[in-house]
């Protein structure tokens, strides 16, 4: 049992559960699912991504952006996420080493630069619109879906791949049915200890 089956056992069984919960939005797990869809989707059919690709995510700790997640691994795809000032600041040197298809943003985000991918989008466009056309999908948790990165001193990004194979290993068996995020997402400490636990035990994410 993986999570993309998990994810979907939780449609069936409790549609209108809260998956996610932010001041602006409550998104049932019918809902967050059906936007993962959507998400993929768009993502395949009119960004191309492909997997192995690289799909960057510049923001901080959006709700929309745990959709963004679950739908590039889908694609077989890796999520960078760029959730800090000091990743933003050497975004050129990440982006040089890790070349991006495809960066989304939140929507609040101005650049001085825009970022070197081939694409940069709001975040929210991902599941604006939907897309007519579903490609299919292999749903492979065995590749690597998340790239973490440690910047050293020569400002050199030290890149951690995991999968969400991975990932759901590593977390921790005492879930809680809510979690609260502060800040960032994707965070060691946070991602795979914290917020997958919770959607696997069908509970509730909470943003700001």
């Amino acid at each position: 049992m993986n999570l993309f089956n998990i994810l979907r056992q939780h449609v069936a069984a409790q549609p209108e559960a809260i998956a996610s919960r932010s001041s602006r939005r409550i998104v049932t797990y019918r809902k967050f699912w059906s936007r993962i869809e959507r998400a993929t989707a768009r993502l395949k059919d009119e960004w191309h991504v492909k997997p192995g690709d690289t799909v960057v995510y510049w923001g901080q700790g959006h709700q929309d952006a745990l959709m963004l997640y679950i739908a590039v691994a889908r694609c077989g795809a890796k999520l960078l996420p760029l959730e800090h000032a000091p990743l933003h600041q050497d975004s050129s040197a990440i982006l040089q080493k890790i070349p991006a298809v495809l960066l989304l943003h939140d929507d609040e985000t101005i650049f001085d630069v825009p970022p070197a991918a081939s694409v940069v989008a709001n975040l929210s466009s991902l599941i604006a619109t939907r897309c007519h056309h579903t490609p299919p999908v292999a749903e492979d948790v065995q590749q690597p879906s998340l790239l973490s990165l440690v910047i050293g001193k020569d400002h050199v990004p030290q890149v951690e791949e995991q999968s969400l194979h991975q990932l759901t290993g590593a977390a921790s068996a005492d879930a809680t049915r809510t979690f609260r995020i502060a800040e960032a997402l994707f965070d060691a400490d946070i991602f795979a200890p914290q917020v997958l636990p919770v959607l696997v035990a069908g509970g509730t994410i909470l943003f700001r």
